[in-house]
């Protein structure tokens, strides 16, 4: 039966010539696959580049895909439209490396295989906002993830005081006892506790150096990796330390 359904495309892995496997969020479906067939090079740009919002139409395939790391038959795209034309993002150099940690972010902190409407509303709003954006895209991916740990129910709380000023990782939360093995550094809590609390279109207001940024990011990965319980390690980490240091 031919399904609809709306999708952000995370990653894609050749398959033939003619065809990719794409991973993606789905709004329906969470966590996702599909199989889809491409034809000429400016189409297949437009719809498997990172972030791509399709509207699809998809059908259960029967059967495996010869040579898919999926291990299972995965629906097959019969119909697909970009939904939104992301121009700034394709065009902007720190906008789209942007765009690839965020699709890396994305698939190795969700792992739920059904819907979440406000976690794939999050997702295609902070695309769409990205996009759009003119000032404060430097501080973009930080809020981001940030929030997105909010969202996919991984905390972190925002109790930050005068006499709770520093960010425990383990607690998930701001502490008067600072251990620099467990909390963020002042400067990093500090930076946490603007950012939870600023509304993404503010983030341009939020000040701080490279050095900062860079050491605030793997310490968000510091965090998430406990609370996952897995040691996160992202590939697209070394290009955005080297875009903003």
């Amino acid at each position: 039966m031919r399904q609809k359904d709306q999708i952000i495309v995370l990653h894609t892995i050749k398959h033939s010539d003619t065809g990719v496997v794409v991973r993606a969020y789905s709004q329906n479906s969470g966590k996702c696959a599909f199989y889809m067939h491409v034809g000429k090079k400016h189409t297949k740009t437009s719809l498997t580049s990172a972030l791509s919002i399709l509207d699809i139409v998809y059908y259960s395939r029967h059967g495996e895909v010869s040579g898919s790391s999926e291990g299972r038959s995965i629906p097959l795209i019969t119909e697909a439209a970009v939904a939104n034309n992301l121009l700034s993002l394709r065009s902007d150099i720190v906008k789209s490396t942007i765009a690839v940690f965020m699709c890396e972010l994305i698939s190795k902190t969700i792992r739920e295989v059904e819907g979440n409407i406000g976690l794939y509303e999050y997702i295609k709003n902070s695309v769409l906002l990205l996009d759009s954006l003119d000032k404060g895209v430097e501080n973009f991916h930080l809020h981001f993830f940030a929030n997105l740990c909010r969202i996919a129910g991984y905390m972190p709380n925002d109790n930050y005081s005068d006499k709770e000023p520093h960010f425990n990782i383990s607690k998930a939360m701001f502490d008067s006892y600072y251990d620099e093995n467990l909390c963020f550094s002042p400067d990093e809590s500090l930076l946490l506790h603007r950012i939870l609390s600023s509304p993404t279109k503010d983030i341009a207001d939020i000040s701080c150096s490279g050095k900062l940024r860079n050491s605030f990011l793997q310490r968000l990965l510091d965090y998430l990796s406990l609370h996952l319980g897995t040691k996160m390690t992202l590939k697209s980490l070394p290009v955005l330390r080297e875009v903003f240091e």
